[in-house]
C-alpha cells in the first residue's frame, strides 16, 4: 500500500505554540490566584484555568490528528486515515481529483482549522458535503470528488499522488467496495450524540461551577468563624469560614466520578447513565441548600 503525508511543519508549530502559550498563561494566572485572597476575582481566575483544560485536550487531539494525517492507496481503494477515523473511498467511486485553487472562493470549511491544518466541513457549489482533511494552502490541496461526499487533501507531492491514482484506476477493480468512514476511540462514543446525557452532565458542571461562585462572592464578607450545622433551627457546629468550601468540592468529587462512570457505561446502559447523571444534579442542590442554610 502506496502511503502519502502531507506537509505538517507549519500546522504543527502553530498548534504546539498555541499549546505552550496556554500552558505559560496558565502558569501565570495559577501564580497570581495562589497569591490572591479568596474572593470572586479569584474564582474567574480559577475558572479561566479550569476551562483551559479541555482546550488544551482538544488542541492536542487534534495535533495528534495532524502528525497521523496520512493517504494510503492501495490496490482499489484510497485511505483517508485522521487520528482513528478512517474514510475508505474506493477508486472506481472517484468521479474526479481537482485543484482547489482552481474552485476559486466556492468552498467554505467550517469547523477545526487553523493555518497548516484544517479538519472540517463545507459545501461546494452542487450542494454537496466537503470533508477537508488538509495541511496546506489551497494551491497544494487537492479535491477528490465522489458522487456520495467530496474530500480536501494536500499530500506533499500533489502531482505524483495525481499519477498514482491515474496507475491504479487503469487497472480496474479487483474488489467491490463501498464508500465508508470509520472511528474508534473517546471521540466515536455514541454519549457525544446522546443530548440528554450531556445535558446532565452540562447542567451539573453549571451548577457546581455557580456554588463555588457564591461561596468565593460570600467569603470576604464572612466572619471567621460560621456555623456549618443546624438541627432544629440551633447552631449545632461551629468552624472556619474556610471549611464551607468542603461543600462544593464534594460536589465536584461526586459530579466528576458520576459523569465518568456514565460515560463508562452509557454504551450498554443509557438509563442508568442518566440516573447518575441525575443524582450528580441533584447533589449540586442539595449542596446548594445546605451552603445557602448557613450564610443565611
Amino acid at each position: 500500500m502506496l502511503e502519502w503525508k502531507p506537509r505538517r511543519l507549519l500546522g504543527g508549530g502553530i498548534g504546539i505554540g498555541a499549546m505552550l502559550a496556554i500552558l505559560l498563561l496558565d502558569g501565570l494566572l495559577l501564580r497570581i490566584l495562589i497569591n490572591s485572597p479568596i474572593s470572586i476575582a479569584s474564582f474567574v481566575l480559577g475558572l479561566l484555568i479550569a476551562l483551559s483544560l479541555p482546550l488544551l485536550a482538544i488542541l492536542g487531539f487534534l495535533l495528534y490528528g495532524l502528525f497521523s494525517l496520512r493517504y494510503l492507496m492501495g490496490r482499489d481503494s484510497l485511505v483517508i486515515s485522521w487520528a482513528r477515523r478512517q474514510e475508505i473511498i474506493p477508486l472506481a467511486a472517484i468521479e474526479s481529483i481537482t485543484s482547489v485553487a482552481d474552485l476559486g472562493e466556492r468552498i467554505k470549511a467550517r469547523g477545526l482549522c487553523w493555518p497548516g491544518h484544517c479538519v472540517a466541513r463545507g459545501r461546494d457549489d452542487r450542494g454537496a458535503e466537503v470533508r477537508f482533511y488538509s495541511t496546506g494552502h489551497r494551491a497544494q490541496e487537492l479535491m477528490i470528488i465522489t458522487p456520495v461526499v467530496a474530500f480536501v487533501i494536500s499530500p506533499s507531492n500533489p502531482a505524483g499522488f495525481l499519477a498514482a491514482v491515474r496507475a491504479r484506476r487503469r487497472l480496474g477493480p479487483a474488489q467491490d467496495l463501498q464508500q465508508t468512514r470509520t472511528e474508534r476511540g473517546l471521540v466515536a462514543l455514541p454519549i457525544w450524540r446522546d443530548w440528554k446525557a450531556l445535558g446532565l452532565a452540562a447542567s451539573g458542571v453549571v451548577a457546581n461551577a455557580g456554588l463555588f461562585a457564591y461561596v468565593t462572592f460570600r467569603y470576604p464578607h464572612l466572619p471567621e468563624l460560621v456555623p456549618l450545622l443546624f438541627e432544629a433551627g440551633q447552631v449545632r457546629l461551629i468552624g472556619a469560614k474556610e471549611e464551607l468550601f468542603e461543600l462544593p468540592i464534594i460536589g465536584l468529587t461526586v459530579l466528576l466520578a458520576n459523569t465518568a462512570l456514565g460515560f463508562a457505561v452509557h454504551r450498554w446502559e443509557r438509563l442508568l447513565t442518566y440516573f447518575l447523571g441525575s443524582i450528580a444534579l441533584l447533589a449540586q442542590i442539595l449542596f446548594w441548600s445546605a451552603v445557602i442554610s448557613v450564610m443565611r
